[in-house]
């Protein structure tokens, strides 16, 4: 397990090296500008994880972006968020400009109202939408709380990162209620909230995996029995709303997973097989092949 960690982004300094682009502020917070930024940064990332949060406002420029098997495309007047859960890969597709802001859990731990609004929000839930689109009055509002959370965290205050806490919290308050106003007011169908619970618990299965919390891959009909549903009828809804059978969802996300490891960490390829709860590596690499066209050694390459 210590072999896989280390090769994942597991603190802002990894994160930032891993991407190219500046120098921490700290252990547990930071911000920059996308124009502070050298010609090293990364244009396009291979799928990885970190312990980290990110709040991105792209003023300019456009992103392909994937948390998990979700895509979005993201254009220019949007905040969009990133958690420890969120299995994470971008492309830059025209040069950005905006603000980053990178913290860790210790960031906010002292900060009671600043915690709870980080644990309870929804864009850094597992599966939720992480997209928001601004209107040019809020995007206006919004990039002058980050050019003062800039300003104030590289000045020379003794309390600066005191002071970011608080900024940081008004930025996640307003986050917050556009998230609400764009997201929570919508009705679900029960089709819909299937579909949703599916992808949740998929997700958060293979989050557990990667913390080494579960023991075995988990199977279809335990998912219908977790969401209270019957699996034919769950397999029904799933395959009219994307095309794809439970099974399917479930094997692909277990491939980018796989993917990831491969990309990002120096395990061999039978410890990977067992990290990702299969019996032995032959069915590993047979799976892998099945799904891609081609071994993980050749993936790999």
């Amino acid at each position: 397990m210590s072999k896989h960690q280390s090769k994942y982004y597991k603190d802002i300094q990894s994160l930032l090296d891993g991407l190219k682009t500046v120098k921490p502020l700290s252990g547990d917070f930071h911000i920059h500008r996308f124009s502070d930024t050298p010609a090293s940064w990364v244009k396009e990332t291979s799928i990885f994880r970190s312990d980290t949060y990110s709040i991105i406002l792209l003023t300019k420029g456009q992103a392909k972006y994937k948390i998990g098997l979700s895509e979005y495309h993201i254009t220019e007047g949007s905040i969009y968020f990133q958690a420890p859960q969120h299995l994470r890969y971008y492309n830059r597709l025209s040069e950005w400009q905006g603000y980053v802001i990178v913290f860790m859990d210790s960031f906010f731990e002292d900060h009671p109202t600043l915690k709870k609004l980080i644990t309870g929000f929804d864009g850094f839930k597992i599966t939720s939408k992480v997209v928001v689109p601004l209107e040019e009055e809020i995007l206006i509002e919004t990039q002058k709380m980050f050019q003062h959370l800039y300003e104030i965290s590289y000045s020379k205050s003794v309390h600066r990162f005191d002071k970011a806490k608080s900024l940081l919290e008004l930025i996640l308050l307003q986050g917050t209620e556009h998230y609400n106003f764009l997201y929570q007011n919508q009705k679900e169908t029960k089709q819909n909230r299937i579909v949703k619970a599916f992808e949740h618990i998929v997700e958060e299965h293979l989050y557990d995996i990667t913390q080494n919390k579960v023991e075995k891959i988990i199977g279809v009909a335990e998912i219908a029995e977790r969401i209270n549903v019957n699996a034919t009828y769950m397999g029904e809804v799933l395959k009219k709303a994307t095309g794809k059978t439970p099974k399917e969802i479930l094997s692909d996300r277990i491939v980018l997973e796989a993917r990831s490891l491969l990309t990002n960490t120096d395990m061999a390829i039978n410890e990977i097989g067992y990290f990702l709860k299969f019996q032995d590596a032959s069915n590993f690499t047979k799976f892998f092949k099945q799904k891609t066209g081609v071994s993980p050694s050749e993936y790999r390459v």
